[in-house]
């Protein structure tokens, strides 16, 4: 298939998925790593195989086909429709890129909501061109009450760039340094760093992808108080 038609069939899908809503949403909660006290979840989309292999696929070729924003725009909305099946007390957190968070369409549909626990993280990888812009729409959100969080932090230059420009409330240390963390001292001197950094800017610091107990133990001795990953638990339904 020639790359034009590779294009269109993928602008294709993607505008049927968009147009049946055809995404369903995981719930991956994020935990206090001492007593497993649940703070909030981050929900996840998810596609049938038929449409795509993985959401890191799906959001590409919306992306690539000029619809990205659509396609994440309705995975906000999908997201939002379960704040009322939460528990009490607890946040709900949804991934935007850039473009997205840059969008009015994007950002009317989380004020809408602002009244409840909501969390924002910034996903994208790539140099912002424009971070007046993009501190004049977060800083919209956060005066509603609204969380940001700046993900993959220790991954590259971008997340520590987002962490400079935009002062976030949450910052989410990536899985490539939480990975064997107790058994690679750089990266418990990285993550030190980063816990006495978050502590300076009174952030709170979350550790992604945890699966074993070895890493559990390091980060929390390191001063990490939350974390989420398959060995708390994966990506499913809410309780209840």
């Amino acid at each position: 298939m020639t790359p034009s038609l590779l294009g269109t069939t993928s602008r294709r899908t993607v505008g049927e998925v968009i147009d049946a809503q055809a995404i369903e949403m995981a719930f991956q909660p994020v935990v206090q790593l001492d007593d497993g006290t649940v703070w909030g979840y981050e929900a996840l989309a998810r596609f049938e195989q038929k449409h795509f292999p993985s959401p890191t696929h799906a959001f590409a070729a919306a992306h690539d086909a000029g619809i990205g924003v659509d396609l994440e725009l309705l995975a906000v909305e999908c997201a939002l429709e379960r704040l009322d099946d939460l528990p009490s007390g607890v946040w709900l957190s949804t991934n935007l890129s850039v473009e997205a968070l840059m969008s009015p369409r994007v950002c009317e549909t989380l004020l809408a909501h602002a009244h409840r626990d909501i969390t924002v993280e910034l996903t994208e990888h790539i140099q912002v061109t424009d971070y007046p812009a993009l501190v004049a729409a977060t800083n919209r959100l956060r005066e509603a009450g609204i969380l940001l969080a700046v993900d993959d932090a220790g991954a590259g230059f971008a997340s520590l760039s987002h962490i400079l420009q935009l002062r976030p409330d949450i910052i989410k240390l990536d899985i490539t340094l939480t990975r064997n963390i107790d058994a690679d001292p750089v990266r418990s001197a990285l993550a030190r760093s980063l816990v006495s950094f978050a502590h300076d800017i009174d952030a709170l610091l979350i550790a992604e992808g945890i699966e074993t107990d070895a890493e559990r133990d390091k980060l929390q001795s390191l001063g990490v108080v939350l974390g989420q990953g398959y060995l708390m638990a994966v990506p499913g339904r809410l309780p209840g």
